[in-house]
């Protein structure tokens, strides 16, 4: 037996070839070898006009990255520009590089010379816009004698630099000043805010649109905005005004407050108590309970005078 045939003949799909084969699902009884092998030499099968792998001997297959073009422009930036960045970029670098941000699937060096290169070529293109606008403003207002090609990019009938006015109508009043009605600073005093308006108010509501805190408004609902914004209004003042006569009002005292007759070098005061955590001696404290501490130590010299109480 030949080795022609134990091998499948050439040409043939290898093994496991997930791609498209015409008129393969037509054919049974073969290896996928000798199956694929029969489709190719068939000359009523359709087949496409080039191979499925590019042929790489007669094509330029590798590229290089970065290309030639980008380290041009890299290496020419020292030119007009103190250069930070020189080819070959050393990997590892920590510091800015413009618009290398969001370059992926390549090495560290192709990416940030690629990012730099584009930067360098918006730069160019923004110097070149700059230097024509100057170009044309010099142009226009006649700084220097423009050849043929620079005459042609004065485009306005306008010299620069350009009058306020015409000549004409220096005369004319351009700007008149229109009285405006004052203000009236007493209907700003007099305003009250809504939080506080009598609750027969009709004003007393939030304007639709108002996104701040409404207060008691957790409350409410199945109602419009304005009837909503005042039934929570209503009753945030009347919570207000309860409070403000019972938990804020004023405690009066209802005995006279005792004399205030303290020495700075006193230490036992007769009508004031010592501060709570105060760690010296109390004449008599070991001995008394049921008092708070304030209390207790006012005129502490009286366990000494034999007042026991």
């Amino acid at each position: 037996m030949s080795v022609c045939n134990i091998n499948t003949p050439q040409p043939h799909y290898i093994p496991g070839y997930t791609g498209h084969v015409p008129t393969y699902v037509y054919r049974v009884g073969d290896t996928f070898g000798s199956a694929t092998h029969k489709i190719l030499l068939d000359p009523n099968t359709n087949h496409s006009d080039s191979l499925v792998l590019s042929d790489r001997t007669i094509t330029d297959f590798e590229i290089y990255r970065p290309p030639k073009n980008v380290i041009d422009i890299i290496e020419n930036r020292k030119h007009h520009v103190d250069a930070r960045y020189k080819h070959p970029v050393v990997p590892g670098y920590s510091g800015f590089v413009p618009m290398a941000h969001g370059r992926s699937g390549q090495r560290f060096t192709v990416q940030v010379e690629e990012g730099l290169a584009d930067f360098e070529k918006m730069q160019i293109r923004n110097r070149q816009a700059e230097n024509s606008l100057r170009k044309e403003i010099s142009v226009q207002s006649g700084a220097f004698l423009p050849n043929i090609d620079d005459k042609q990019l004065v485009k306005s009938e306008f010299k620069l630099p350009l009058l306020e006015v015409r000549p004409e109508a220096c005369a004319i009043l351009r700007e008149i000043t229109v009285p405006e009605p004052p203000s009236n600073p007493t209907s700003l005093l007099n305003s009250v805010s809504p939080y506080f308006m009598e609750e027969s108010n009709d004003d007393k509501a939030f304007k639709p649109g108002y996104t701040g805190h409404i207060p008691y408004g957790y409350s409410k609902y199945g109602q419009g905005y304005s009837p909503y914004t005042n039934s929570a209004l209503c009753d945030f003042t009347s919570n207000y005004r309860r409070r403000q006569n019972t938990e804020w009002a004023p405690v009066t005292a209802v005995r006279p407050d005792p004399p205030l007759l303290i020495q700075p070098t006193e230490i036992y005061h007769k009508h004031i108590g010592m501060l709570p955590n105060y760690g010296g001696h109390v004449p008599g404290s070991l001995f008394r309970a049921g008092k708070t501490y304030g209390n207790d130590t006012k005129d502490a010299k009286r366990w000494l005078r034999g007042d026991f109480s």
